[in-house]
C-alpha cells in the first residue's frame, strides 16, 4: 500500500491520504476523511471513516466502527407507532432524522425492510410518505415490546439478555422462546452476506445503494456500512457480495445486507450536537421515511 501523510485540523483536511488497495480483485484508488474532518462528536469507542474509491467504479463509502466493550453508548431500536394494533400494520414511516431524535441518537442506521399497505380511507398504496403504514419484515424487538416477529427467510441482527450481539437466522439457530423474550433488542435484514469469514452471496451486476451490519469473530466491534448509489459518476452502488467484501475489510466475520435503496441513511451527531445525515441518499426527494432505526444513544 501507498500512503501519503493525512494532516488533519479539527474542522478541516489540509491534505488527502491515498490508498492503492484491492476490491473485488481490482486495484483502485481511495481516499479517506478522518472522523474530525467534519466535526463528528461521537462518544469513546466509536469511529467514523468516509472512504471514496474510483474503482471499480465511483464509490462513497460510509462506515461507523462501534466497540461493544466500550462505555460510551449503548444500542436501541427506534420505530415508528402501531397505527391499528392487532391489524396488518406494524408500524408508521417516520423521516429517520425524526426517528433517530426520538430516542435522543448519537448514532443510526436504517434497518429493516417492509411492505407498504393500502390507506384504509382510500384503498391505495400511499407510497414512500411519512404516515405511511407498514408491515415491517422480519423480527424487530427494543425492550419488552415486540413490533414484529420472527419470519422466515430473514437474517437477523439482536443482542441478547446477557448482552452479547449475534447476526443470524432465529429458526436455524434454534433460539428458544424464552431467549426470544430476553433479547434486549432486535433489527432484521434480507439475508446473511458473511458468516464465519465466508462470503456467502454469489458475484451480481445488481448495483444499489446499500447499508449493512457486521460483527467482528469475537462479537466485541460491530461495523455499520452505508453505501451510496444510483449517482452516476459520484457514487453508483454496489452488489450484495462486493458489500459482503466490504464488510470483510473491515474485520468483520458475521455481516447481514439491511434495507437499501432510497432507504439507505446514516446519522451522526454533528459539530453542534445535532443529527445529521452523513451520507447522500439517492432520492432527490431526500431521506424516504422509514419504519426501524438502530440507534445509538447515551
Amino acid at each position: 500500500m501507498v500512503f501519503r501523510e493525512l494532516q488533519v485540523v479539527r474542522g478541516c483536511v489540509l491534505t488527502g491520504m491515498f490508498v492503492i488497495a484491492v476490491f473485488c480483485g481490482v486495484r483502485h484508488s481511495e481516499i479517506a476523511d478522518a472522523q474530525e474532518s467534519r466535526g463528528w462528536r461521537l462518544p469513546e469507542g466509536v469511529s467514523y471513516k468516509h472512504t471514496v474509491r474510483k474503482d471499480p467504479r465511483p464509490l462513497q463509502i460510509h462506515e461507523l466502527t462501534i466497540d461493544l466493550r466500550a462505555q460510551g453508548g449503548r444500542l436501541v431500536v427506534a420505530s415508528g407507532a402501531d397505527p391499528d394494533g392487532e391489524g396488518p400494520a406494524e408500524a408508521v414511516l417516520m423521516p429517520p432524522n425524526d426517528l433517530a431524535r426520538s430516542v435522543k441518537a448519537l448514532a443510526a442506521i436504517n434497518t429493516s425492510a417492509w411492505a407498504m399497505l393500502a390507506d384504509p380511507q382510500t384503498g391505495k398504496k400511499p407510497g414512500y410518505v411519512a404516515g405511511g403504514r407498514a408491515d415491517v419484515s422480519g423480527w424487530v424487538k427494543q425492550g419488552a415490546i415486540t413490533i414484529s416477529p420472527p419470519q422466515a427467510g430473514y437474517w437477523s441482527l439482536w443482542m441478547d439478555g446477557m448482552g452479547k450481539v449475534s447476526i443470524g437466522q432465529v429458526g436455524a439457530l434454534q433460539e428458544t422462546e424464552r431467549r426470544l423474550l430476553e433479547a434486549k433488542w432486535a433489527v432484521s435484514g434480507f439475508r446473511g452476506i458473511l458468516k464465519d469469514g465466508q462470503v456467502l452471496v454469489e458475484p451480481s451486476t445488481v448495483l444499489h445503494p446499500r447499508t449493512a451490519a457486521g460483527l467482528s469473530a469475537d462479537a466485541a466491534k460491530m461495523i455499520w456500512l452505508v453505501v451510496d448509489g444510483r449517482q452516476k459518476g459520484f457514487s453508483e452502488g454496489v452488489s450484495e457480495e462486493e458489500l459482503a467484501r466490504l464488510l470483510l475489510e473491515s474485520g468483520c466475520a458475521d455481516g447481514i445486507n439491511l434495507d437499501g435503496g432510497g432507504s439507505s441513511s446514516m446519522w451522526l451527531r454533528n459539530s453542534v450536537f445535532e443529527l445529521e445525515v452523513a451520507n447522500r441518499p439517492s432520492e432527490a426527494t431526500g431521506p424516504r421515511p422509514v419504519p426501524v432505526m438502530l440507534s445509538l444513544i447515551e
